[in-house]
């Protein structure tokens, strides 16, 4: 099944950086919203918004992954989004369609990893893509990992709602499709779909 979201982002948005020689000390990203971003930040999402009725392992690192999925199988998290070892990468996959961008330049301050302090004169800039920017993101959901699956997949984008994308920028989402007129819903499921339908923060 394929149905759309956008994505909104409120505040100023960077993801990664490129080559530090330029007019910014870090550029944006080229791809500037990677669709590889946009999974590993709903399974994050997910797992710190757990419904009732999933489970996960809450890591990250394969090694660990694997550890925690063995003699139980892996978890809800990791079956969704994939995990090392998998047949494939999980029951879905997404593309982002970028609009034109405005961006703006951004002075920030280097902070001390240890000290969580920042650093005297250390001063940079960074490029970032301006608040109110929509992207829409296609995805391609595999209907044989079922309803359950469906469900935790929209639970990870509401939780994306009060998460962060890339360098702690705030964003909203919803769907641009009525996903219930593509696949029979119940009502927990409607009440989802329901939430979705507008963005969360206002227009």
């Amino acid at each position: 099944m394929e149905f759309g979201l956008v994505v909104k982002n409120l505040t100023s948005l960077t993801v990664g950086g490129g080559s530090s020689i330029g007019a910014v000390d870090i550029p944006l990203n080229p791809v500037v919203l990677p669709p590889s971003t946009i999974k590993g930040v709903l399974r994050t999402a997910v797992h710190n918004y757990l419904p009732d009725g999933y489970s996960s392992c809450g890591q990250v690192e394969p090694e660990e992954i694997k550890k925690a999925h063995k003699g139980k199988g892996p978890c809800d998290v990791c079956t969704l989004f994939g995990y090392p070892d998998y047949r494939d990468s999980g029951c879905f996959a997404l593309t982002v369609n970028v609009p034109s961008v405005k961006r703006h330049k951004v002075t920030r301050v280097k902070i001390d990893d240890k000290t969580q302090r920042s650093e005297e004169g250390a001063l940079f800039t960074q490029e970032v893509v301006s608040p109110n920017t929509e992207f829409e993101v296609t995805v391609y959901f595999r209907d044989s990992c079922g309803e359950k699956m469906l469900k935790l997949l929209l639970y990870s984008v509401l939780a994306l709602r009060l998460w962060r994308i890339g360098r702690n920028a705030m964003v909203d989402v919803k769907l641009k499709d009525d996903i219930c007129q593509k696949v029979k819903c119940d009502q927990e499921m409607k009440d989802i779909v329901s939430s979705l339908s507008e963005y969360m923060w206002g227009e």
